[in-house]
């Protein structure tokens, strides 16, 4: 089936319906528009494969560091503003740029938004943030750490074991695991397996 297109507002969109997404033609002009985006912010030099824009990498690294100051000093709503702001950098990586720096720093980004989330009780953020680090980094410990606690907020205790008994699978040192399985035994009575 062919769709024919049109430029409107600098985003290729279906002539049709002017839709950027149109489920009646069923197509999706988004990715193209992504590239174009990106492609224009580069003033006509594209970098080779493989090149990171520094200046990204450092918004990204200074919001982490705001946030880690924010949530050091207990100011969580701060924190996770900061964290999300250095989310969605990273997820708008241009798509030249390595994958694994984008999966690397959004791993470590949710992980911290997930701790903020925990700070303040919102269990089901943090639950979502930590599902999301261990797609991205599954034998990171600190995932499995984030989903536990998030899991034991949600009052999901059994789950919350095996999520930590699964951490302490890809780091048996992990004091933190360690820890948190010998609190849950002891509040929730359920007993970790030796």
């Amino acid at each position: 089936m062919s769709v024919d297109l049109q430029i409107l507002n600098e985003k290729v969109v279906c002539a049709q319906h002017k839709n950027e997404v149109c489920p009646e033609c069923n197509q999706s002009f988004v990715e193209i528009n992504d590239l174009t985006r990106h492609l224009k912010a580069t003033n006509g030099v594209i970098p080779p494969p493989g090149a990171v824009l520094p200046l990204r990498s450092q918004q990204i690294a200074k919001m982490r560091e705001d946030g880690n100051t924010h949530f050091r000093a207990q100011r969580h709503q701060e924190a996770i503003t900061a964290y999300t702001n250095a989310i969605n950098i990273a997820f708008d990586r241009p798509l030249w740029e390595p994958t694994g720096l984008a999966r690397e720093e959004l791993a470590v980004l949710l992980c911290n938004r997930s701790a903020a989330y925990i700070a303040r009780k919102e269990w089901v953020n943090a639950y979502v943030d930590a599902e999301g680090v261990i797609e991205l980094k599954r034998p990171w410990s600190k995932g499995h750490f984030r989903l536990g606690r998030a899991l034991f907020g949600m009052g999901r205790h059994e789950e919350g074991i095996e999520a930590l008994k699964l951490g302490l699978m890809f780091d048996p040192e992990s004091a933190e695991i360690q820890k948190a399985l010998k609190e849950a035994e002891e509040t929730y009575g359920l007993e970790e397996d030796a």
